[in-house]
């Protein structure tokens, strides 16, 4: 395998070594060190690209592991991350703050596995491939998808799922210690989509959803086919936390508008098909947007998944 640091879009500036700060020789005059530009790592995070035979391309995953992974023999909870290379960073920081906390401990540690793609500018284009299940958009949604300058389809929610459940997670469980249940399914606005869709799904894989500002525009077969899905019971602890922000419901942007009906739509579904083992909870955001909405859930999203 493979394997790297997780390398972000940003870079920093690295000081030079000390011995570059040498003083003069033969009365010539110090030189200044000259800064090296890299990259900027997330520290103990491995990548690797994994061609998908499901979907037909290539993804780019990221694998975080806690500080404590090389210490010992014991397994850890399992998370995936969707839209890698736009929230993998800030989801891993989360997490690991996680563990400095004294006032509210017991977070447990966790391998996280963040799914994008080996080329950043494509992947506003390609999560609306492999995302959205087909026939969940609307014909406005699809209209814009498909005029836009690069367009790479829609409708893929399917082959992408099978790719995580059949390629991807058998990989992760052989490669890494991790448990089998418990396993978290991180996602926000098509990524929240997906998480809602793997759940109607009855993923294997996955117990703990964050369903963030779903895009369900108006996904309306995904919807309608829940509470057949909730029917089938839960054997395992199965959580769903589900969020948006109050401006995506009460603001003048119609998506988001139509967007907070959708997830309407889903509340009022799982508050009226209760099962035993599934415990399903909310947060709408005050005066918060589809973007400001999501480092808060992300972190509330930890806390009503994983603790207790």
């Amino acid at each position: 395998m493979n394997r790297r640091r997780f390398l972000g879009t940003a870079t920093a500036t690295a000081t030079a070594p000390l011995l570059a700060c040498r003083g003069p020789e033969h009365g010539g005059e110090a030189q200044a060190p000259v800064p090296q530009k890299r990259p900027f790592e997330i520290y103990e995070t491995e990548t690797f690209v994994m061609n998908s035979a499901s979907v037909g391309d290539d993804f780019l995953i990221a694998v975080s592991l806690p500080a404590s992974y090389g210490t010992g023999e014991q397994s850890y909870r399992l998370v995936y991350v969707l839209d890698a290379n736009i929230s993998f960073g800030m989801t891993v920081e989360i997490a690991r703050l996680f563990q400095v906390d004294l006032i509210r401990p017991g977070m447990p540690e966790m391998v996280l596995v963040g799914i994008g793609y080996p080329e950043p500018p494509m992947a506003g284009i390609l999560r609306a491939r492999d995302l959205t299940p087909a026939g969940s958009l609307s014909d406005d949604i699809v209209e814009a998808l498909q005029s836009a300058e690069v367009y790479e389809g829609h409708g893929g929610a399917a082959e992408f799922l099978r790719f995580i459940e059949d390629e991807l997670h058998p990989r992760i469980v052989g490669d890494y210690r991790v448990e089998t249940e418990g396993t978290g399914f991180l996602g926000d606005s098509f990524g929240g989509l997906f998480t809602a869709y793997a759940f109607q799904q009855r993923s294997p894989v996955f117990d703990r959803y964050w369903m963030g500002s779903p895009g369900l525009l108006p996904a309306d077969e995904l919807l309608e086919g829940l509470p057949a899905a909730i029917a089938q019971g839960f054997e395992r602890d199965t959580r769903v936390f589900v969020t948006m922000g109050e401006l995506e419901e009460t603001g003048a942007v119609g998506i988001y508008n139509d967007l907070a009906v959708g997830t309407r739509r889903l509340l009022d579904i799982f508050e009226a098909n209760p099962a035993e083992n599934l415990t399903v909870t909310s947060r709408v955001y005050p005066d918060a947007t589809h973007i400001t909405t999501v480092p808060p859930a992300l972190t509330d999203a930890f806390t009503a998944l994983f603790m207790g």
